[in-house]
């Protein structure tokens, strides 16, 4: 059974490295990075092409999408042309590894505007990615207190509560998560691995088959959605499930998941030939 948790928990660690270091992974789209350069300039109208440009390719970018929103509030009259550099500038900073320098940067403009939630949200991550979660839940905290309805600030701080064990404080903000936004996959995701870690499978069965509504084309959700299945002894939709993920995890030609629904297809075959020997 230890071995299923680890298996399942695997998602949920994909899911908090996307979280904490993809506003400023070193590997950063290009088109993202000339975007935060242009913005560290002022250049806000370019940096914006920019940013929707990298949206064209891919929808789902968190990070281009919160820049975009910066510049939404910049245009809004919620911050400054000062305040908007400071922030892209800290940014550049954070991209390019410089990560004392970016931090340094991101807390002046709190100096500019005390109220900016956003701000603290990605010194948040930035202490988060580097290990230092009492800092980092601290400035969750602080951009939730600015604004209870800030769902990213809300689902980091509860990405982050999970990492720690602390499962029921998870569970709170993942919930008000999907109060705030019912089409938040992520924090449905993470709500079916807590219940899965805690062997309620039939809650985490719930809360898998509503991630596939967002995404029939993911592996791992079928993956671990079979997994709940055994576990809970449904073993006709542990098997349908399991090769679902087969089928997909072949489409990806993604060889370590094939190499994890190998390891569960003999067990498939061990329940069929130990049927067959009782009958």
């Amino acid at each position: 059974m230890k071995h299923i948790l680890v298996l399942i928990t695997s998602t949920l660690l994909i899911l908090l490295n996307a979280v904490f270091y993809g506003i400023f992974a070193q590997e950063a789209d290009v088109i993202y990075r000339q975007g935060i350069e242009y913005g560290a300039e002022g250049k806000f109208p370019e940096a914006a092409d920019w940013f929707k440009e990298n949206l064209k390719n891919n929808k789902s970018d968190f990070t281009s999408a919160s820049s975009l929103s910066v510049l939404d509030d910049l245009n809004g009259g919620k911050i400054t042309d000062a305040y908007a550099r400071s922030f892209f500038t800290g940014l550049n900073f954070l991209q390019n590894g410089k990560i004392d320098e970016g931090l340094s940067e991101l807390k002046k403009t709190i100096g500019l505007n005390p109220g900016y939630p956003k701000v603290y949200n990605v010194i948040g991550m930035v202490y988060a990615s580097l290990g230092d979660k009492t800092k980092a839940i601290e400035y969750f905290q602080k951009a939730i207190e600015i604004n209870p309805q800030y769902t990213q600030a809300c689902f980091n701080l509860a990405a982050l509560y999970q990492s720690l064990g602390q499962i029921e404080d998870a569970l709170k903000y993942y919930e008000k998560v999907l109060f705030l936004d019912s089409n938040f996959p992520e924090a449905v995701m993470n709500i079916a691995v807590i219940y899965a870690s805690l062997g309620k499978y039939s809650e985490a069965i719930k809360y898998y088959q509503r991630a596939i509504e967002f995404d029939r084309t993911n592996p791992q959700v079928y993956y671990n959605l079979a997994l709940a299945y055994f576990m809970s002894d449904q073993l006709v939709k542990f098997r349908d499930n399991l090769l679902r993920a087969q089928e997909l995890y072949q489409r990806k030609n993604d060889t370590q998941g094939l190499e994890k629904v190998a390891a569960y297809m003999n067990k498939i075959k061990d329940i069929e030939n130990k049927f067959k020997q009782t009958k």
